[in-house]
């Protein structure tokens, strides 16, 4: 495994990052979206925990990466609509991640099957996961709280 193969990897998981913009943008005014809108991989707080989601989350926000999307944002007392946008926005970047990451998996079982020697899906994988499977569970663990916000507030 070289630093060409690893700064490969990075630079293809954040070339899909534009493909699953793309893509989600195509999925939007299908009639499943609504559905979709709604996934939720990991629902217990502990299982967060667990696997490390809370951390990454902090991590994001205490980092260069919260200035990434500035919709994504909260500033004051906002008002009912201003969180269903709010959420609106959670959701198409999350659903944006899960397309990058299916996309990249795609990738990379492609290179495996044609290259099983290679190595270079190890850092391809692991990019992956850190920048589109993570942001979409982060989004996700954000969502639910932004639910339990929306539902104390009545319209």
């Amino acid at each position: 495994m070289t630093l060409a193969s690893v700064f490969g990897s990075i630079t293809i998981a954040f070339g899909f990052a534009v493909v699953g913009l793309l893509i989600n943008y195509i999925l939007m005014n299908l009639p499943f979206y609504h559905r979709l809108s709604h996934l939720n991989f990991v629902k217990s707080d502990k299982a967060n925990k667990y696997l490390g989601v809370l951390y990454f989350r902090q991590m994001l926000i205490t980092s260069f990466w919260r200035h990434f999307n500035p919709k994504i944002k909260i500033t004051g007392r906002a008002t009912r609509d201003e969180l269903l946008n709010l959420r609106k926005e959670m959701t198409y970047a999350e659903i944006s991640h899960l397309v990058a990451f299916i996309c990249v998996l795609a990738v990379a079982a492609f290179a495996y099957r044609y290259k099983p020697h290679n190595m270079a899906v190890v850092p391809l994988l692991i990019s992956n996961v850190l920048f589109h499977f993570y942001p979409a569970l982060v989004q996700q663990y954000n969502k639910r709280r932004l639910d339990v916000l929306l539902t104390r507030i009545k319209k």
